[in-house]
């Protein structure tokens, strides 16, 4: 027994060692089918294999389990492509199904998936739209099209984030009104956008796609915080001393709006103190100030008045400080307490570097505060990206960014690069980079045209990345115009170019038209009530006044009997001289008669044509060729056509 086991042992050692494998290696499995909208075809995906086997050919198969058990259908995919679509026309309303997929050698490389086609519905996206951003913001969706039949309406599901940012934040669909939303607790002046999709009420079936985003921006509020003023001592033009106020912008997130001005009061030791309006970010003030208010103000309010007094300038500085460079053009500084026991620890310290090259050292003057108990600052990246964006549509699919440097004393170091990032109308963040630091502008191309747009921008030194520029909406112009205009100019050219060959060939058109189209479409056929022609009966009674060519209609024709076929005669060739000869002149008609006063033209009837002519005499007229159109020819009278 243990020897028939170690011989066993030994077959399976040996069958490994040579690379025997009994079938494919498993496959991973995860078949999954959907019907695409509640009348559209069934999707099915499932795990492609790599590697050498990656131009495999599938196959899925499907097998109706309630009303056709014994069929199966198959649809074959291109190599290597590991999904495929059934038409809607192949299958059957609520009818159960089992679906399979196998390699092009037979082998099936996913388990056996029983579905109902009306539970694996994928409906399509709703459509977004705002009704209203001031005061709040409230966003309506359509659902899309969902049968009667179908037993079950659709659920929606509602996200939204601020722009340019990864993550989402879900509205419970408890909180959500029937196809509408009401946002709350949203950061005011800040883009946003939100997206939706929806889902059958028994969650039977597939989410659908999220729709297309819808922006918005909140409204203004009033801004928040303090500005952060400092000072420094200048000089005047008259020599004079004086107090240079110095402040920074709001950061976006606390202005929450677009800050218009900044209101200054200050004490310079007159009974009540004085107040300016002034523009960022820097006023002189006279140098005996003692205090200095300032506050920011936007369309809405206003903040608390940040405070700076300069009533006392003798306090103890920090001892020690030490400046280490950091990452290249970044530093630190480390500073210890004040070793004075009387001041104690401070509440706030601030420090402050201006570039030693500079041409100005106001102009290139920085500060930033640290709390009490910190003793070092890291001078790192930007504070603050480009600003003053500003976009110029050069067409209907490409614009011009343009932008203002980020300001000295908010680089923090040496500026790098830029970079730009653009958010889609689809939700994806497009990023451009790295843009030279000496360029101010930037030229975007393959947008879409009509469509809106965000953009911001940031700074990087060779500490990282800075803090972001405010969000700058943009719409690309629209092409519906373009394309009208452009339709009408080629309707136009090609209607001048009809007309120029026209002119130009219309002698090889009528040929053509002569060659191409039957006779009667281009002939011209004489009009008989036109023609100048006169016939005038003649009777054997000499005053009668009809023509010779007349016949009375009254007359019987004589019967023939006997018909002679003979050569023609010599005579003959001479024309019409052989006719017989006119019994007696026709006389002049009377002025009065009814018959036309032009006289017949006998010159047709040959070169011997003398005895008709002095039947008529001179009073023969020209025939309008009417009549020479209908008269027979000399062979068809003669019986030889």
């Amino acid at each position: 027994m243990r020897k028939r086991w170690r011989g066993t042992w030994l077959l399976l050692l040996a069958l490994e060692t040579f690379g025997f494998q009994e079938g494919d290696p498993e496959e991973p499995t995860g078949l999954e089918c959907y019907q695409m909208g509640p009348s559209g075809g069934m999707n099915c995906t499932w795990p492609s294999r790599t590697g050498p086997e990656a131009n495999t050919t599938y196959t899925l198969h499907y097998q109706s389990l309630k009303f056709k058990r014994n069929q199966t259908r198959s649809s074959q995919a291109p190599a290597g492509q590991s999904w495929v679509v059934i038409g809607r026309s192949r299958l059957t309303h609520n009818d159960n199904y089992a679906v399979w997929v196998e390699a092009g050698d037979g082998t099936q490389v996913t388990p056996r998936l029983t579905l109902t086609l009306h539970e694996i519905v994928k409906p399509d996206p709703p459509v977004l739209s705002l009704v209203d951003v001031t005061p709040v913001v409230t966003v309506t969706w359509t659902n899309p099209h969902w049968p009667q039949h179908f037993s079950l309406a659709l659920a929606c599901q509602l996200r939204y984030r601020v722009s340019g940012t990864p993550n989402w934040t879900r509205v419970h669909e408890e909180d959500a009104e029937p196809n509408s939303y009401e946002f709350s607790s949203l950061e005011p002046f800040t883009a946003y956008e939100v997206q939706a999709r929806c889902i059958p009420e028994d969650r039977k079936g597939f989410w659908s796609d999220w729709s297309p985003s819808q922006t918005f921006q909140t409204p203004e509020a009033a801004p928040l915080g303090l500005v952060d003023v400092w000072q420094v001592a200048s000089p005047l033009e008259s020599g004079e001393p004086s107090l240079l106020l110095l402040w920074k912008p709001l950061s976006s997130k606390a202005a929450r709006g677009v800050i218009r001005s900044y209101s200054l009061a200050f004490w310079n030791g007159s009974d009540s103190p004085e107040s300016l309006e002034s523009p960022c970010c820097r006023v002189s003030l006279p140098s005996r100030t003692t205090r200095v208010w300032i506050s920011a103000n936007n369309h809405v309010g206003q903040t608390q008045p940040a405070n700076l007094s300069l009533e006392r300038q003798d306090l103890p500085a920090p001892a020690g400080v030490q400046v280490a460079a950091m990452h290249g053009q970044d530093l630190r500084v480390t500073w210890e307490p004040s070793k004075d026991p009387l001041e104690g620890e401070p509440t706030e310290y601030l420090v402050e570097w201006t570039e030693e090259c500079s041409s100005s050292k106001v102009a290139s003057l920085d500060w930033v505060r640290r709390p009490a108990g910190t003793h070092s600052a890291l001078l790192t990246v930007p504070l603050a990206g480009p600003q003053g964006l500003q976009d110029h549509s050069i067409s209907k699919e490409a614009s011009v960014i343009s932008w203002e440097a980020i300001p000295l004393a908010q680089r923090n170091g040496h500026i790098t690069h830029y970079t730009l990032y653009l958010a889609m109308p689809t939700g994806s963040l497009q990023t451009y980079q790295p843009i030279a630091a000496t360029e101010t502008s930037y030229n975007l191309s393959g947008l879409e045209p009509g469509t809106s747009y965000q953009l911001w921008m940031t700074g990087s030194t060779s500490a990282g990345e800075g803090n972001a520029s405010s969000i700058h909406l943009f719409h690309t112009p629209d092409s519906r115009w373009e394309t009208i205009l452009a339709s009408l100019l080629a309707v136009g050219f090609l209607l001048f170019l009809a007309c120029v060959l026209g002119a130009v060939l219309h002698v090889q058109l009528l040929d053509l038209c002569q060659k191409v189209l039957p006779s009667w479409c281009w002939e011209k056929v004489p009009d008989a009530t036109h023609s100048r022609i006169t016939l005038y009966e003649v009777d054997r009674d000499p005053h009668s006044s009809r023509g010779p060519l007349a016949q009375d209609p009254d007359a019987e024709e004589p019967s023939i009997t006997e018909l002679d076929i003979a050569e023609p005669a010599d005579h003959v060739n001479q024309g019409y001289s052989a006719l017989p000869q006119l019994e007696s002149p026709v006389p002049a008609l009377p002025h009065g008669n009814d018959w036309t006063a032009s006289k017949p033209r006998t010159e047709e009837l040959g070169p011997s044509s003398s005895p008709l002519e002095e039947a008529w005499g001179q009073q023969a007229q020209v025939i309008s060729g009417y009549e020479k159109h209908f008269m027979p020819n000399l062979e068809e009278v003669l019986g030889l056509a």
